[in-house]
């Protein structure tokens, strides 16, 4: 038989035995616990030292992740070319239109504008392989002895090629502008190109006709291209989409202004302004909706000669982004 003593020291043991495991297994868990803080604090270290100061907002870290690409997308991401295209519009009367348009969609942080100067380059410009689109500027007046075109601009243009001032001073400051700032974004604004601008832009088209904005209200000077616009033409529209890009759109002939404002609506655009060539309107995607004599027929209302322009915009992709600020 185990005696008392025998009994007291064996149980003695296996109690020791037990804190022992006790204590390894709380220790282990310890351990584990000190090396998930100590990789979490070290990944939230990474994470800040990758974070600029020009990144932190009020209330909110960017993500360098969700940055944009440092490399261009795919030209056929930065404009998209989107064709025969339609859309319902009801008119007061209770009457129901398709109006038809073609459109191109262009990312402005990924786009150079040039001025692309010269009369009747429009066959150039089909055949042109560099290009993305070519498409309707600022309306001019004839001014003979003024440069070597003898047209006058109505707006100002500062593009990535040159900067040309409008002749017609009173008409630059009296209509509205399009812009790209050095960040990439789009603005829609009022006026002419003032020098305190020409940090903030690296590309700016005046010269245009407010037709909504839905951003910003019009100053007192703004005067646009005429007062009450009735005729029905076909029509170039800049339109400001909700995504930030440009939709650079051609309608159809014959349509109305009051049509004109429902389709503006229906797409939702922030803002939509008009170089309102009428019957000079350019959309040339090169390879792919070319200038013909027929368009130019279709355009002018079967007067082609009343369709001739001195100059177009020309775009063409970006190679980088800007480091500008």
């Amino acid at each position: 038989m185990i005696s008392s003593l025998q009994k007291s020291t064996t149980q003695g043991i296996i109690q020791s035995n037990g804190t022992v495991a006790a204590l390894n297994i709380r220790l282990k868990a310890l351990i584990a616990g000190l090396v998930a803080a100590l990789s979490g604090l070290a990944g939230w270290i990474i994470h800040q030292e990758l974070i600029t100061p020009d990144q932190q907002v009020a209330g909110e870290v960017a993500d360098p992740l969700r940055q944009g690409p440092s490399t261009p997308p795919a030209p056929g991401e930065i404009a998209r070319f989107l064709p025969d295209q339609s859309l319902l519009i009801k008119r007061a009367d209770g009457t129901q239109i398709n109006l038809e348009y073609n459109s191109v969609i262009l990312d402005p942080a990924w786009i150079d504008i040039e001025y692309f100067g010269g009369w009747n380059r429009e066959s150039e410009a089909n055949h042109d392989q560099q290009a993305l689109l070519f498409f309707t500027g600022p309306t001019f007046e004839k001014e003979l002895g003024r440069g070597e075109l003898d047209m006058a601009l109505h707006g100002d243009l500062l593009m990535s090629n040159g900067r040309w001032t409008a002749g017609n001073r009173a008409a630059a400051r009296g209509r509205a502008f399009i812009a790209v700032n050095h960040k990439g974004d789009l603005e829609f604004g009022y006026g002419d190109l003032k020098p305190e601008q020409l940090k903030r832009y690296r590309l700016f088209i005046g010269g245009l006709h407010a037709f909504t904005n839905h951003q910003q209200s019009a100053p007192e000077g703004y005067t646009g291209v005429y007062g009450e616009m009735r005729l029905a033409d076909v029509r170039i529209i800049y339109g400001f989409r909700p995504d930030g890009d440009l939709e650079v759109i051609e309608t159809a002939d014959g349509v109305h202004f009051d049509d004109l404002r429902t389709f503006v609506d229906q797409r939702q655009f922030e803002a939509a302004y008009l170089p309102d060539h009428a019957s000079k309107s350019r959309l040339i995607v090169p390879g792919k909706r070319l200038w013909t004599v027929q368009q130019a027929e279709w355009v002018s209302g079967g007067k082609p000669s009343i369709t001739q322009l001195p100059f177009m915009l020309r775009v063409v992709p970006r190679s980088e982004l800007s480091t500008d600020q």
